[in-house]
């Protein structure tokens, strides 16, 4: 059984269409941007903190906040990368390199400032 040239070339592109699509569709956790909107200060309680970098699928820092509203309920808000909280957050994770550990000392040092 021999195939054409045509038959072949034919069969390639299609598999090549396939293998082109299912690259496209593959969806990889993580991989898109968690802030669509962002808020530049909340005066809610922050009880933790989530610098995300740079990466495939997402060109922008991002830092969330969770913060404890007045009916204790908790919600994670994004904030804006040009007001002083979100800075003052990104300073601090810096200057701790970045260190899971150590978080809480920019929580606390947060609270002696205000």
């Amino acid at each position: 059984m021999a195939f054409s040239l045509k038959t072949c070339t034919l069969a390639l592109l299609v598999v090549a269409a396939f293998y082109a699509q299912l690259h496209e569709a593959t969806f990889v956790p993580g991989s898109r941007c968690l802030c669509d909107q962002t808020i530049k200060f909340t005066p809610d309680t922050i009880k933790d903190f989530k610098i995300t970098e740079k990466r495939p699928g997402c060109e922008k820092t991002e830092v969330v906040v969770t913060i404890e509203k007045q009916d204790m309920s908790k919600e994670n808000v994004c904030l804006s990368l040009e007001g002083k909280l979100a800075k003052a957050f990104m300073m601090c994770w810096n200057r701790i390199n970045k260190d899971e550990s150590q978080k809480m000392n920019c929580l606390n040092r947060r609270k002696k400032a205000e």
